[in-house]
């Protein structure tokens, strides 16, 4: 079999990297096998203006976000489907000094940032403890990324073009001017392995910083799916119904199961918050791909210049990414 690239690893980074790649008319194999712990599928997906505890305006937002938008809104199209939701984020602010920094973002004239009328809070099934103000962040979207990953990789199906295996780097051949990976031949080839990435021969000393993230899907019945909502912990809603809850960060740990003792606190912390009965759909755990600094990795080795890697897109993965996989596309194209 022969194809112009082959694209290990179907995350978002080989998500939209395939997508990239095909918008340019070239064609794709991506490799992978379908994993529970992903962590495309264990991440919030949330494209949020803002970022920090001072909710101050993201790097180069104003320009990633409408590109973001705009390559979500095409594979909609394409996909016949919706995973990109627009739903302001209501932070419930838990402290004078949290009140304070959110309301100088508002006299400073940050347009993402409002009040939530008394009146509007009071009618959220929601707790308000202490009397401080519930912050408003938007426009924020959300990528229900579990529904993008399957509808993707079942569009690369149809065109023959993705190949359930799991992905074994020993198998990969590198000639002059081609890379071949059992009976495919490809003129490039692109890692985008996540968290194995960093135990690569190909791209050794990459750097990694590895953790893992837990994760509860919670069905809530009766709380409004408008909103995303924030104290301390976040609640994003997603199209099957239930609710994303977390994140934690572990970076010292020895698997992949799931940690009780976060889990236990965080329940605790919804207990006191929502006025409704919820109860636990899953438990999800991964390990994130992350690099030293965030710094997301588009490298090309220096010895094989067929071979690639694309990688590490951190916690503004689903924002940053449309860009940064069409910088990819451009280096491999080029």
């Amino acid at each position: 079999m022969q194809t112009d690239v082959l694209i290990f690893g179907q995350g978002i980074a080989g998500t939209l990297l395939s997508a990239a790649l095909l918008r340019q008319g070239r064609s794709v194999l991506v490799i992978d096998q379908a994993a529970p712990q992903q962590s495309s599928l264990v991440a919030a997906a949330v494209i949020n203006p803002l970022t920090g505890k001072h909710w101050t305006p993201a790097r180069d937002t104003a320009s990633l976000t409408p590109l973001a938008i705009a390559a979500y809104k095409s594979m909609e199209q394409l996909l016949h489907s919706s995973f990109l939701y627009e739903k302001p984020l209501l932070v419930f602010l838990r402290s004078k000094e949290e009140e304070q920094v959110f309301l100088r973002q508002i006299e400073s004239q940050n347009p993402y940032t409002s009040l939530l009328s008394a009146g509007e809070a009071q009618q959220l099934p929601l707790r308000h403890t202490g009397g401080y103000h519930t912050g408003k962040i938007a426009p924020v979207y959300t990528v229900d990324a579990a529904l993008l990953l399957q509808k993707w990789r079942s569009y690369l199906q149809s065109r023959s073009s993705f190949l359930e295996d799991p992905v074994n780097m020993d198998e990969l051949v590198l000639h002059k001017g081609k890379v071949c990976y059992k009976d495919i031949c490809a003129d490039k080839a692109v890692l985008c392995t996540g968290a194995a990435g960093r135990g690569s021969a190909f791209f050794p000393g990459l750097p990694f910083t590895p953790n893992r993230g837990d994760a509860l899907l919670l069905s809530i019945p009766g709380l409004p799916s408008d909103f995303l909502y924030q104290k301390g912990i976040r609640l994003v809603p997603r199209s099957d119904g239930l609710f994303w809850c977390g994140s934690n960060y572990t970076w010292k740990y020895s698997d992949l199961q799931a940690d009780l003792s976060w889990r236990q606190k965080t329940w605790s912390g919804l207990t006191d918050w929502l006025k409704l009965p919820f109860e636990l759909a899953d438990h999800l755990v991964a390990e994130r791909p992350t690099t030293a600094g965030q710094v997301p990795v588009l490298a090309q080795h220096s010895q094989w210049p067929q071979l690639f890697c694309f990688n590490g897109l951190g916690t503004r993965g689903f924002s940053a990414g449309p860009q940064l996989a069409q910088k990819m596309a451009e280096m491999i194209l080029s």
